[in-house]
Formats: C-alpha cells, sequence, structure tokens
C-alpha cells in the first residue's frame, strides 16, 4: 500500500500523454505585431526569472512558469510552445522532479515531430539529469551524450560544458574518480575556451575537490569562487564552495571565518540546506575551541529551527547527531542519547522518503516507456496487419514481465531497507550502552577511590574517639573496614574492565550476595554444575541483565522469593528468572524507564531473545535465551 499512490500517478500522467497526444500547431492565425513582440519579450523575462528562482524559491518559478506557457499558448507558435515546456520541466526540477520528466518529455516530442532543434540539447541536459536523479546510469550517458552531440552542431558551448560535468558527476557516483576527473577537465577546457565563467566556476570547484596538494585546492577553490562571482544565479556554486574551503581548513577561526562567508550568501539568496550545513560545520569549529554554548546555539537556535520548518528529515538527522556530540561534551550523557535516537527516527523518515520519491520517479518513468514502446507497435500494426496477433501478445508479455519485475525491485528496496534499518538500530543500541559501561565505570572508580579515603578517615576518627570498652570500638573498626571492602567488590563488579577477574559463576553469586545485603531479598540461585565457558560479550552482557533484573527485585519485590535459573544446551545459555512480587502491565514495557529496555537491546545484541510475562498482582518471570555461537553484526 505504502507504493501505490506514486505508481498510480505515474500511469495517469503517462495515459494523459498517450490520450492527449502532441501535435504540431497548424495554419496559425495570424497575430497582431506588436501583441507578438510584447508575448516573445514577456516569455524571455520570464525564462530569466524562472532560471534565477529555482533553486531559492521553486514555488515563485514554477509561477513565472506557468505565466510564461500562456503567453507560449497565446503565440500558437510550435517553437514558444517547446519554449513553455521546457520552462516548466526546469521550474520543477527541484521540487517534483516527476512532474519535471512529464513536461521535458513532452518538449522533446513536440521537438521531433516539428523538428524544431533549437532546444533540444538543453531538453536532452535536464532528461538525462532526472534520470542520473533514478539511477538509470545508462540512459542518463546516452542523453549526456546526445546533448554534447546536438550542442556540437549548434555550438552551444555553455550546455557542452555544462553536460560534461553531469557525465564528471555519474562518474563519481559510480566510484570511477579518474573518469570524472576527464569529465570535470573537458568541462573547464570547454568553457575557458569561450570564456564562460560561471561553467568554469563549477567545473574549477569539481577538480579541486581532487586535489590532494591543500595550497593547491584553496588556490583552486578561490579562482572558481572569482569566476563564479562574475554571473548572477552561481550563489549555491559559491556558497558550497567556500564549506568545503572551510571545511579543510586547519585553523578553527580560519574555518569560521569561510563558513560565516557561506552563511551570509545563504541568508541573502533563500539557501536553507546551505544555511544548515555552515551552521553545522561551525559546531566543531566552536567545539574545538572549546565554546560549547556557541556551538549549541548554532544547533538549538538556528540549524534544528531551520530543519524542522524546511521539514529536512536529512539534516535533521545530521544536526541531532551533532547536537548529541555538543551534549556528550557537556556531560549531559542522557540528553545526548535522546537527540542520537532523534537523528535515527529522522534517519529512518528520510530513507523512506528518498525511496519512495525514487520509486514514483521510476513508475512515471517506466510508464511513459512502455507507452513509447505501445505507440511503436500500433505503428507497425499499420503497416504489418498479418503478424498483428502476434505483436500484440509479445507487448502484453512484456508488459507484465516489466510490471514483474517492478514488483520484485520495490520487494527487493523494502527489505534492504527494512535490514538497514535493523543494522542501524542494532548499532545505535551498541553505542548507547558502550556510553552506559563507560559511565558505569567511571562511576566504579571514582566509587573505589572515595571509598577507601572514606573507611580511612572514618576508622581515624573511630580511633581518636574516646570509647571505654576496646572491644566494640574494634569491631565497629571491622565493620567499617567490611563495608569498604563490599563497595570496593561492588564497584569491581561495575566496572567493566574489572569483570575478566571474576568467573562468570562468581560474578553471578557475588551479585546475589550483594542484593541480599542490601536488600534481604530471598534470591534462590541454581548454576549448571560444569563451569560455563562464555565469550567476553555474552558475559558482560548477561551480567548486565541479571544486575537489572535484581535491581529492580530489591526495588518493587522485597517481600518476594526471587528465583534465578541458569540452564545450557549445547547451542545455547538459557536464563529463567521468577518473583511472586506486585508485578507489571507488561504492555507498557516501554514506558517502564530505559531498564527494562535495556534487558531487551541487549539480548538483541547476543542475537538472543527475551520474553516477559507479567501482569499486576501476579508477579514477574522472564526467559532470556541467548546463542552460544555468536555472530558478528556489521554496523554502519
Amino acid at each position: 500500500m505504502k507504493y501505490r499512490y506514486p505508481i498510480i500517478l505515474g500511469f495517469f500522467l503517462g495515459f494523459l500523454l498517450g490520450c492527449f497526444p502532441l501535435k504540431p500547431v497548424a495554419n496559425p492565425l495570424p497575430i497582431d505585431p506588436s501583441k507578438l513582440s510584447f508575448l516573445k519579450d514577456s516569455i524571455q523575462k520570464l525564462d530569466s526569472l524562472v532560471k534565477k528562482t529555482t533553486i531559492s524559491n521553486p514555488r515563485l518559478s514554477i509561477g513565472y512558469a506557468r505565466k510564461a506557457m500562456g503567453y507560449a499558448r497565446s503565440l500558437k507558435s510550435n517553437e514558444e510552445l517547446i519554449h513553455g515546456y521546457v520552462l516548466m520541466g526546469q521550474a520543477y526540477h527541484k521540487s517534483m522532479i516527476d512532474s519535471s520528466y512529464f513536461y521535458f518529455n513532452k518538449a522533446l516530442k513536440l521537438s521531433d515531430s516539428t523538428r524544431n532543434f533549437n532546444l533540444k540539447p538543453i531538453i536532452f541536459y535536464f532528461l538525462g539529469s532526472i534520470s542520473y536523479d533514478a539511477k538509470d546510469f545508462k540512459r542518463a550517458i546516452n542523453l549526456f551524450d546526445s546533448c554534447i552531440h546536438q550542442a556540437s552542431i549548434q555550438k552551444n558551448y555553455s550546455i557542452i560544458s555544462w553536460a560534461y560535468n553531469g557525465l564528471g558527476n555519474l562518474e563519481l557516483d559510480n566510484k570511477n574518480q579518474e573518469n570524472a576527473i576527464i569529465m570535470y577537465d573537458s568541462s573547464y577546457i570547454i568553457a575557458k575556451r569561450h570564456l564562460i565563467y560561471d561553467k568554469m566556476g563549477v567545473a574549477l570547484g569539481s577538480i579541486a575537490r581532487f586535489e590532494k596538494d591543500p595550497v593547491k585546492a584553496l588556490k583552486l577553490e578561490r579562482e572558481a569562487i572569482s569566476y563564479l562571482k562574475k554571473k548572477s544565479g552561481t550563489e549555491e556554486g559559491m556558497a558550497r564552495i567556500l564549506l568545503n574551503i572551510g571545511y579543510n581548513a586547519q585553523n578553527p577561526d580560519t574555518a569560521l571565518s569561510y563558513f560565516k562567508q557561506a552563511l551570509k550568501l545563504s541568508g541573502n539568496h533563500n539557501l536553507p540546506e546551505v544555511e544548515m550545513l555552515a551552521y553545522n560545520n561551525m559546531v566543531y569549529c566552536y567545539i574545538d575551541k572549546g565554546n560549547l554554548q556557541e556551538a549549541e546555539n548554532c544547533l538549538v537556535l538556528h540549524a534544528i529551527p531551520l530543519a524542522k520548518l524546511t521539514k529536512n528529515n536529512d539534516l535533521f538527522s545530521t544536526l541531532s547527531d551533532s547536537y548529541a556530540d555538543v551534549l556528550v561534551k557537556k556531560g549531559d550523557f542522557q540528553a545526548a542519547d535522546t537527540w542520537r535516537k532523534n537523528a535515527l527516527r529522522a534517519r529512518v523518515t528520510a530513507d523512506v522518503t528518498q525511496a519512495s520519491e525514487q520509486v514514483r520517479l521510476l513508475g512515471v518513468l517506466l510508464d511513459l516507456k512502455s507507452k513509447e514502446v505501445t505507440i511503436q507497435d500500433k505503428e507497425k500494426e499499420l503497416l504489418l496487419q498479418q503478424n498483428r496477433l502476434q505483436k500484440t501478445r509479445l507487448v502484453l508479455i512484456i508488459t507484465v514481465f516489466l510490471i514483474i519485475g517492478f514488483i520484485f525491485v520495490i520487494l527487493w528496496l523494502q527489505q534492504r531497507n527494512r535490514v538497514k534499518l535493523q543494522v542501524q538500530q542494532i548499532s545505535s543500541a551498541k553505542r548507547i550502552i558502550e556510553m552506559e559501561e563507560n559511565e558505569k565505570g567511571r562511576t566504579a572508580r571514582e566509587l573505589h577511590d572515595i571509598t577507601g579515603q572514606l573507611v580511612m578517615g572514618i576508622t581515624g576518627e573511630i580511633e581518636n574517639l574516646d570509647i571505654p570498652d576496646n572491644k566494640i570500638k574494634e569491631e565497629i573498626k571491622g565493620k567499617i573496614k567490611d563495608l569498604g571492602k563490599s563497595i570496593r567488590l561492588i564497584s569491581h563488579r561495575m566496572n567493566k574492565a574489572m569483570l575478566e577477574h571474576f568467573t562468570f559463576e562468581e560474578l553471578i553469586t557475588g551479585q546475589c550476595d550483594d542484593i541480599r545485603k542490601l536488600t534481604g531479598l530471598q534470591i534462590e540461585l541454581e548454576m549448571p554444575d560444569e563451569p560455563l565457558e562464555l565469550n567476553e560479550e555474552v558475559v558482560l552482557h548477561t551480567y548486565r541483565i541479571i544486575q537489572e533484573l535484581l535491581t529492580n527485585a530489591g526495588k518493587y519485590a522485597r517481600e518476594s522469593i526471587v528465583s534465578v535459573i541458569f540452564l545450557k544446551t549445547p547451542t545455547e545459555l538459557i536464563l529463567t528468572y521468577g518473583d511472586n512480587g506486585p508485578g507489571f502491565d507488561a504492555s507498557l514495557i516501554e514506558k517502564k524507564g530505559m531498564g527494562l529496555m535495556n534487558i531487551f537491546e541487549r539480548a538483541k545484541l547476543l542475537n538472543g531473545v527475551a520474553k516477559v510475562n507479567s501482569s499486576p498482582g501476579k508477579g514477574t518471570s522472564w526467559e532470556i535465551i541467548i546463542p552460544l555461537l555468536q555472530k558478528k553484526v556489521k554496523t554502519v
């Protein structure tokens, strides 16, 4: 159901295109020359406005394109009608790429049917860009090559340079760095030969990314900015180059100056994505400078509200991760944990949105391609009536296979996204638990150090007290020393680094003894007769699970009898826990706190399963099954 509406939209657009075929305008009625000149001039002015606002204000750009389309229809000229479709495609390119493809495809068909090729290079370029966005690289290469060929015939060197830059981006996306550099060099050489400054700047900025010498790279980037400044509408390109310069700068103050320049450009020309990236980079500069308050202000007062306003889940995920880093530096680990989870949720939402957009675009491409095949078949049927039945069957078979293949691709993408999400969740849980272990280790060390000092201090104070009965004094001193010893032993068990000095049986038995002493809880422990040989990860997580279960029992079920049983099979370690305490509503376990959720997370990290059975007034039981042969989980 998730992809139902994008697919229907794609077929609907194809249906409309098939129902209303593009035909050349025949015998146009004469138009008043003054009105003709006014309409043509207006379309040219609107052309400039569409290009100027496509990035900074897509909605306004669409309004200009629609007005130009109206003027083009009034002119009843095929050339201007093609121009109108091109402007509509350009205006929708950033916001609704499937609509953009629809209009460029109409422009291409009208161009071919009327043999009006003036705008064909730019049509090929944008169709290539759309195919590139849809990851149809073979079609994208063919369209970019067609763009270069057609533009060469017309000597439109600006479009040629543009197409080579598009091919460079495509090669870079395919991890073919050498070919990408060749394409960018070709773009720069053509632009430089014909003094096309904006294309020179874009190509030079792309080339600078591959320069290993920082000094040379900086020189190239500054030269690229100087070229881009010579033409309006290149502010986004300049801002991104400034971000790259700042990112590569070694000095935080130098980096900040470049980020602020990019920030100024983005503010003046409505470039929210660049603005958020600039603030995000500034955060780490301020962290390096030790100014955590300013780093937090960049995110809380500027970048994060802008990400929410623009509904940019991709950048909101990045910004949330950055804010978590700031909170970790400030020592607020709980808040950092919350923002890490916000980042993960936003990343999942962004990935799902991107996948849906790509599926919708693929649906449109597939539908229109299928429509073209159908039209060609119908033309052949008119010429070859005797083969009509055979060709119709062939078309139906191809269509069925295409639909089956399309459904298979969607299912495969869904499954891949599910696996990716699970891996991300496990990776995130590992990071969170690692943070908890580090915090427990730090607390254990501090508890160990403070306990020794306190025991010595209190013992000294008692020694100085005038207690007549020396036996009572020695008994008090002995109990204080025993207490200190017990606290140090507890601190050892809290510290992950110290756990390796105990056997698994010693850890579990010691934990049960600690809880008995502290709470008076009755604990019945059963362990296998043979020593358990477990790897470090299983020991750590199982021990922490027991800690959590017994701690909760000590809090809420002190009058209860607790049963802890370990069973070992050839392949599994089975832990069963039970108490006859007050219990709780197991359906509300997510609201009971992080402790119980950590039991599930730790079991999941061991590729195991945790099951809880509890209800108010009926006690609590757990069954936790852990495989003895652990699988490695690939993190992302």
